[in-house]
């Protein structure tokens, strides 16, 4: 009776969204093994949220609140890359090859390398602005200005190197483009379309890069990119832009060690001719196990929140949890309804 309650008012928290959810669950016997699994086997994990066809399958809160604001690392960046996409949609960016000095004309002169004039939006989404992430800024007045400042290791679209200041310096950018506070912006054009009533925001002038998000709500973010964009009558992000965003766009590398698109971590196709219209599983990865996994073939969103500690990030239980008993399990059901 507890795992009924707990997926009907996932359901109806979803369905106010603008999601449309059935009685399809997985089977309660099969849910119940699953909790008890979650529960021992994997202790690092701290939340899911399991989606299918728009659906709520599946809810597991080891601290039994479904509203804790989990601290969700670098999420936080496939949620930035979302963010620009609305802005992209509205024209407040017009175009990801824009360069960032012409939308924040305050960065002009920060750096004298004349390459630093030559940063645009897309290559701050695909970290491959160039710069050097292991070197400290040399104008420290604030985040984006530090960032900004670094020495640079390459050219401009040259080479994939992950980047967290980077991520400071796009949401400054992101900032001016649209002409006020980002929260602000989001909560107008993004969070309050999603129904996310609640989320904890990283400090003034976006210095760090940690949010405090509902496990819920991430699922909507994979959610809204597995509809390329759309969410109920809107289409809140460019169609284009998604799949841009959810497939790749240079090989990357660490932390995750595969492809990179637009903030978001593509997983290359296992097929070795994939049709123009498949989409591959594509995933945002934060520190310790946090994790919005996207697999388009079963229509599926996987959200996990995880201890935050380099141990938990080692031992990876939240994607093996993913990979393992919560695929099979979902493998096991019917076939989904499709996502509008």
């Amino acid at each position: 009776m507890k795992r009924r309650v707990a997926v009907a008012a996932l359901a109806a928290a979803l369905g106010a969204a603008g999601v449309v959810p059935s009685a399809h669950a997985i089977d309660s016997d099969a849910a119940e093994r699953l909790q008890r699994t979650i529960a021992a086997d994997y202790s690092d994990v701290n939340s899911v949220v399991v989606l299918r066809g728009g659906s709520p399958l599946f809810a597991y809160h080891r601290n039994g609140d479904p509203d804790t604001l989990h601290d969700v690392q670098s999420v936080a960046k496939s949620g930035l890359s979302v963010l620009v996409g609305v802005a992209l949609g509205q024209g407040r960016i017009a175009s990801l090859d824009q360069p960032i000095v012409a939308l924040m004309p305050a960065l002009a002169g920060v750096n004298a390398d004349s390459r630093a004039a030559q940063v645009t939006v897309r290559h701050l989404l695909t970290m491959t602005a160039g710069f050097d992430v292991g070197a400290a800024g040399t104008d420290r007045s604030d985040g984006a200005r530090a960032a900004m400042s670094r020495p640079f290791k390459a050219a401009p679209g040259e080479a994939f190197a992950y980047d967290n200041p980077g991520f400071v310096l796009l949401s400054r950018v992101l900032e001016a483009a649209v002409g006020q506070p980002l929260p602000a912006w989001a909560d107008a054009h993004l969070l309050q379309p999603l129904g996310i009533e609640r989320i904890q925001w990283p400090g003034a002038g976006m210095g760090r890069l940690v949010l405090g998000m509902r496990t819920r709500d991430m699922a909507k973010l994979g959610q809204l990119f597995l509809q390329n964009g759309r969410w109920g009558d809107r289409q809140l992000v460019p169609a284009d832009y998604v799949r841009a965003a959810t497939q790749r766009q240079n090989a990357g590398g660490p932390p995750v060690g595969l492809p990179y698109g637009y903030m978001w971590w593509a997983i290359p196709s296992s097929s070795a001719s994939p049709s123009p219209a498949s989409r591959s599983t594509f995933f945002a990865s934060g520190f310790g196990g946090q994790m919005v996994w996207v697999h388009p073939p079963l229509d599926l969103v996987i959200a996990t929140t995880s201890e935050v500690s380099a141990a938990s990030g080692a031992r990876g239980q939240a994607l093996k949890l993913v990979r393992g008993p919560l695929f099979r399990a979902v493998q096991a059901m019917p076939p989904a309804k499709q996502t509008p």
